[in-house]
């Protein structure tokens, strides 16, 4: 396969990752080349190659007579995803501290937080504004990983969040009309700059703590809002029953 071609395979591997990540493509939905390369826009081909690099990730599965589907994971399981999370986000913090950043890095890492500054302030919870705010935080937890210089580290934190809903690219699920939600958003990104700050001021053991309970707080959001769902889910079959 050429470059390009290449190029657009991990283009079509990376959507569909991304739809399995944040839960628009749930545990048990059927995976139907058909209808995934009319919603990708991209032949068939592409997405049965995708489906096998995702199988081997492990976040889909085949099933006889039924075909690819989206890998199911409990939730203890996502919860136990976000307890290795937070240990080694908040040692990536630490390190990041105590080996100091650069002002290079510094700079990087404070404008992402000013582009989520202005949607936040700006554009509110918006349609348009998910996919940006969710590449902002995406970037944020990458910078300072890339910032503790520990390849280890890196290659643990990846295994970890290779299920959905437990990476740093979740979805923001607020609705647009949801004033609490736009408070608790504001709130989370805020912790992202008092993370950046004491890193910046080298106190390595804050910036950990910090840290931690930053990603304590987004698992406890998420928990609340899957058991919402597995309860609505269960009160509908019990209707339709």
């Amino acid at each position: 396969m050429e470059q390009t071609g290449l190029v657009r395979q991990q283009i079509v591997v990376d959507r569909l990752r991304e739809l399995i990540m944040s839960g628009e493509l749930a545990g048990g939905d059927r995976l139907l080349e058909i209808a995934l390369s009319e919603k990708l826009q991209v032949s068939r081909t592409p997405i049965r190659e995708a489906l096998i690099i995702l199988s081997e990730d492990g976040l889909v599965e085949y099933r006889p007579n039924r075909g690819y589907v989206v890998r199911t994971f409990t939730l203890d399981y996502i919860m136990d995803a976000y307890i290795i999370r937070e240990t080694l986000e908040g040692v990536a913090c630490r390190l990041a501290a105590e080996k100091g950043i650069s002002e290079e890095s510094y700079r990087k890492m404070e404008a992402v937080l000013g582009q989520a500054d202005h949607i936040l302030n700006e554009v509110g919870l918006k349609d348009e504004a998910r996919a940006p705010l969710r590449e902002i935080n995406d970037q944020f937890h990458r910078f300072i990983v890339e910032a503790a210089d520990n390849a280890v580290l890196g290659q643990a934190l990846s295994s970890a969040t290779n299920i959905p809903y437990s990476s740093s690219r979740v979805a923001h699920w607020y609705s647009q009309d949801d004033p609490e939600g736009l408070f608790q958003l504001r709130a989370l990104h805020a912790q992202h700059h008092a993370i950046l700050a004491a890193i910046r001021a080298g106190e390595g053991y804050r910036a950990e703590t910090l840290m931690r309970g930053h990603i304590a707080g987004s698992a406890e959001g998420i928990r609340r809002r899957l058991e919402r769902r597995e309860a609505e889910t269960d009160a509908a079959s019990a209707a339709n029953g």
